[in-house]
């Protein structure tokens, strides 16, 4: 038999190969977005703790939404529903301005104190804020455990 130099390569089971990586990219995704919605929940549990208590409203207003996925990236969006966003966004910084342009400083009443601190946290301002920074470390630990196993 001549030696042509020539270089062959036969592959059989790549239609298997294929599957099991589709099987593999399938898992990631739903394991991601179960990740983030537990994140999410967390975040707006810990959220209502330390919101302003008036009447309850805002309290009531926090919600998530699903998971989505664009572009290579997945995320959840978490807050107010839109009804409530004026009211929140004052209640989370903690001011408004009158129409005169003043700016005054909301001071948190008697309801919000009765709340007592929460994880470190007092309730009032930076409510949703103060709620991603007390689970910053469980976040991480919780996303980078999507890929345990692998």
């Amino acid at each position: 038999m001549a030696n042509t130099g020539g270089f062959s390569l036969d592959l059989t089971g790549l239609e298997t190969v294929i599957a099991r990586l589709d099987q593999l990219e399938d898992d990631l995704d739903r394991r991601l977005d179960e990740t983030l919605t537990k994140i999410a929940l967390k975040i707006i549990h810990d959220a209502r703790r330390l919101a302003p208590l008036d009447e309850g409203d805002l309290e009531a207003a926090l919600e998530i939404d699903k998971v989505k996925h664009l572009i290579g990236l997945a995320y959840i969006d978490f807050g107010t529903t839109p009804d409530v966003n004026a009211y929140a966004v004052i209640q989370h910084e903690g001011f408004n301005k009158t129409p005169s342009g003043a700016i005054v400083q909301l001071q948190p009443g008697e309801k919000t104190l009765s709340k007592g601190n929460y994880n470190g946290y007092s309730p009032g301002k930076k409510f949703l804020e103060n709620a991603i920074k007390m689970n910053e470390k469980w976040i991480m630990e919780e996303l980078s455990g999507i890929l345990k196993g692998w």
